[in-house]
């Protein structure tokens, strides 16, 4: 991936971030609750964990050709799930 093609990738996540920001600021629950927390005294610092994976897609292959073996991001966010690769791979 060239340079040009990471810098539109990145701006394109960030957008994805910022919309899904706006979707959940836009939650009246969510909103009611936090004001809830608030109202009691409490600061709320919303922290959400996500994993975005884009992958180029390749016209030539099947999604069942494109398998492959898991890479290091994906044993990293394995990982923070608590799931173990062995556990998977068994049969």
């Amino acid at each position: 991936m060239d340079t040009h093609e990471q810098e539109t990738l990145k701006l394109l996540i960030q957008e994805l971030t910022q919309l899904i920001n706006a979707v959940l600021m836009q939650s009246p629950e969510l909103r009611s609750a936090i004001q809830g927390i608030e109202e009691k005294g409490y600061r709320v610092d919303l922290v959400l964990a996500s994993m975005t994976r884009i992958l180029k897609k390749d016209a030539d292959k099947t999604p069942e050709a494109q398998e492959s073996e898991p890479t290091e991001s994906d044993r990293e966010f394995l990982k923070t799930l608590r799931i173990r690769l062995d556990s998977l791979t068994s049969s």
